[in-house]
């Protein structure tokens, strides 16, 4: 299944995206169907929510509304934690520091930094210095702690993509990441949650990133230095991970910042990310407005 939330920011609706290989893609209208579905949250994903949207899918009579003109939101709704793993990929980590990390290296983004798969990217107008990362994004589907890597693919609700967007220049000033990594609208993610059933385990996907079409990074999922099983028991042997929580799980090489000369974004631009056996989320790059020219 791919859950997708589709609306106006903020006020996004649960949906189903629903091919037709004869015709254009409709959405299942979740919430329509089923009014006690608020949301792809938390209590959704604990609450066998899943079972229960492969139900309605079955349903003859059902409330579906053209996709094309929808707008998508993140596919998750607004999670507990967005937790990344900083140089997962040997190639990554040379262009990055050339240190390649014996255990995860872990970090977070701010939940705010939450953004639509195919919504503009806010940066400042002056700025010179943001950078663009293709990951594979894992969500969590039932509480998890202390999990063994055997048993940790079944905690997993779905699979997603985000664009780890990052100030390189706040990154470096802090001498840690989030800030860097958390500025509104730097975690664009979608362009839904596509269900563990619907793809190959271990998971082994050919992940790109491109800036108005030009090639930036290439990798496949299965040169991770630490695999999704095994970043899932890490984390949860001394941190809970509630359902709807996000593990941005890194990127490969090719980022802007370590290319000669750097290829970093400016207003304008079309940043797009995409993860075989997924799809693609694409952002345009727009300069924030002056506050004092906003009126």
């Amino acid at each position: 299944m791919k859950l997708v939330r589709y609306g106006e920011a903020g006020h996004e609706r649960p949906g189903l995206w629903v091919d037709d290989p004869a015709g254009s893609p409709r959405i299942l209208d979740v919430r329509g169907m089923a009014y006690d579905i608020a949301d792809y949250d938390a209590f959704f994903f604990s609450r066998h929510g899943l079972a229960r949207v492969a139900a309605l899918a079955r349903e003859n009579r059902r409330k579906e509304i053209p996709a094309d003109a929808a707008r998508l939101g993140p596919p998750v709704a607004r999670p507990g934690k967005i937790i990344c793993v900083g140089k997962n990929y040997a190639d990554h980590a040379r262009e990055f520091d050339a240190v390649i990390p014996e255990s995860p290296v872990l970090f977070s983004k701010a939940t705010t930094s939450l953004h639509g798969p195919f919504d503009d990217v806010i940066i400042e107008a002056n700025a010179e210095h943001t950078d663009a990362e293709v990951e594979l994004a894992v969500v969590i589907g039932r509480p998890t702690f202390r999990v063994s890597e055997d048993e940790a693919p079944g905690c997993i609700a779905g699979y997603s993509i985000v664009n780890d967007i990052t100030d390189r220049k706040a990154q470096r000033e802090g001498v840690q990441w989030f800030r860097g990594k958390s500025f509104d609208t730097f975690c664009p993610m979608g362009p839904w949650l596509i269900t563990p059933d619907e793809l190959p385990a271990p998971i082994a996907l050919t992940l790109r990133s491109r800036l108005n079409g030009m090639p930036l990074q290439e990798g496949r999922t299965d040169a991770m230095l630490f695999g999704v099983a095994r970043l899932i028991s890490f984390i949860s042997r001394n941190i809970s991970l509630e359902p709807g929580d996000v593990i941005a799980t890194g990127t490969p090489a090719g980022v802007g910042f370590a290319r000669q000369p750097p290829t970093l974004l400016k207003p304008g631009d079309l940043i797009e990310c995409e993860i075989e056996g997924i799809g693609t989320i694409a952002n345009r790059v727009r300069a924030r407005v002056p506050v004092d020219s906003a009126g």
